[in-house]
């Protein structure tokens, strides 16, 4: 199909492929030595006024000329896909289904049990072909008792969170001086300075980026590695800036790793609010701030959990497969609801729009709720240790959320990518489809993309997605059914092109 293409330019997040080891977005955020965002696929430089690596989205329309049966054939399953999706929307329903089963899904808790046995009836309930589940080892962290304040006069409590993977402060918490800082290279500039101080990490995700996941990406590292680097000076503790363009009273949690070869100490996240007035109480006052946490969470042994799997199998080249998926588990301080119910919800209504569309792909589409992703990936390693030998065509995630859908990213080179863009042409008639090749698929599908399965990744209106992220503001209610419809429609009709091509 001959293709027009209009150039737009994004400022997408490029965090999507990452190694189990690299922990930051999702549990994966890779990150270099000094701290700073590292993609995992270089992006190509354009010129554009957002000071960042920016990918270019190129939106592909079919031309006038006459266009041959199969594609016309495409374009007419992509018309019912997307016509069953608004006028008949389930999409919803499974995120209302999922997060009154299972509220907190953290790994290793009794919550992922619930939304596993939920995820495993509910795509048999539609009529796959096949669903089981598939073992995972996961790590178990539970969170406990939270609290921080400013001790002064005034005793100003700061509203807290515990990242991810923290180890407790001491019984009965720690009280120390706080020195704030926004990259590694001033706290190392600060050297023993900062021994047996607090170490707040004060760096805000740049407003200026017209992507936010590319502002994330540029700030997440002090939330990833701070522990580690403020530890290497000496530090009692890392206090961290919500990931969030917004100022409010919501902090926001996440992983962070820890480095064998230094100490490991408490690490937690402030409410943005509570970040801009401890860092005025800094500048203003004459004598140390001190700060007072105690975080009562703690590490427990791995359990055994699970991947959830489903199949349509394919009408033609059945043992060849298109993965299609999102990760059932969240943090715990929402619901979980766009990060990442909404990907779930959207790759079972894939599922169900294939079906009630009476649409048999040529290759089976397999959809998988990955488990782990926000503290491990390991749902996503044990998939590639038990399939990754499989012959895989291709492998879509969808973990950006339920709001409007863009187009998808991918991690084929532009070069190579042609026919992969064609393929989203029919996606234009509802304005999603935006295409990223040279980018990223995502991270439960990094161990595939590393093995060169071509993996996409669907990008969304990142605008508000931040501000629910990994928060208490993460709820079923800050989804908008149409646009979590839409996304689902996007998915079912890519993984069916992947399929079918």
């Amino acid at each position: 199909m001959k293709t027009v293409t209009a150039v737009v330019v994004l400022a997408l997040a490029l965090s999507f492929s990452c190694s189990a080891s690299q922990v930051g977005r999702d549990g994966g955020d890779p990150v270099q030595a000094d701290g700073r965002h590292r993609p995992a696929v270089a992006a190509p430089q354009v010129p554009h006024s957002v000071r960042a690596k920016s990918l270019v989205l190129e939106r592909s329309s079919p031309a006038t000329s006459a266009m041959d049966i199969a594609a016309s054939a495409q374009a007419s399953k992509c018309e019912a896909i997307f016509t069953r999706a608004l006028e008949d929307s389930r999409a919803i329903v499974h995120l209302r289904d999922l997060v009154a089963a299972a509220p907190k899904r953290l790994s290793g808790s009794k919550g992922y049990e619930d939304a596993v046995a939920f995820a495993t009836q509910r795509l048999r309930d539609i009529g796959c072909d096949e669903v089981r589940t598939e073992p995972v080892l996961v790590p178990c962290w539970v969170r406990g008792e939270e609290t921080a304040s400013i001790l002064s006069a005034e005793h100003v409590a700061l509203r807290v969170t515990a990242l991810g993977g923290s180890v407790p402060t001491i019984a009965g918490g720690l009280e120390a001086e706080v020195m704030m800082v926004k990259s590694f290279e001033q706290l190392r500039e600060l050297g023993d300075a900062a021994r047996g101080k607090i170490v707040f990490f004060n760096r805000a995700m740049p407003r200026a980026f017209l992507r936010t996941f590319q502002a994330y990406g540029d700030a997440v590292p002090q939330r990833s590695n701070g522990a580690v680097e403020a530890a290497k000076v000496g530090a009692l503790a890392a206090i961290v800036r919500s990931m969030t363009t917004s100022i409010d009273g919501h902090p926001h949690t996440g992983a962070m790793r820890y480095d064998d070869a230094v100490a490991k100490i408490p690490a937690a996240a402030i409410a943005t609010a509570d970040a801009e007035l401890l860092a005025r109480k800094l500048a203003e006052s004459t004598s140390p701030v001190m700060v007072r946490l105690v975080l009562g969470c703690r590490n427990q042994p791995d359990v055994n959990a699970s991947n959830v799997v489903a199949e349509i199998r394919g009408s033609e080249l059945p043992d060849e497969v298109v993965v299609l998926g999102g990760h059932l588990d969240a943090w715990d301080l929402g619901e979980g609801a766009h990060d990442d119910g909404a990907g779930c919800a959207q790759t079972i209504e894939a599922m169900r729009l294939l079906m009630a569309c009476g649409i048999r792909p040529r290759r089976t589409i397999r959809a998988v709720l990955f488990a782990n992703e926000e503290n491990g990936l390991r749902g996503g390693i044990a998939y590639d240790a038990a399939h990754g030998s499989e012959r895989h065509v291709a492998a879509i995630e969808t973990d950006s959320g339920g709001a409007t859908p863009f187009g998808f990213s991918c991690t084929i080179a532009r070069e190579a990518a042609g026919p992969y863009r064609d393929l989203l042409a029919p996606l234009a008639a509802y304005h999603c489809d935006a295409f990223a090749p040279g980018g990223g698929g995502g991270a439960d599908i990094g161990p595939l993309a590393a093995r060169g399965v071509p993996c996409f990744g669907l990008v969304t209106d990142s605008q508000r997605y931040f501000d629910y992220h990994h928060s208490a503001l993460d709820v079923v209610s800050s989804v908008n059914e149409r646009e979590l419809a839409l996304g689902a429609a996007a998915v079912a009709y890519l993984a069916l092109a992947l399929a079918d091509q």
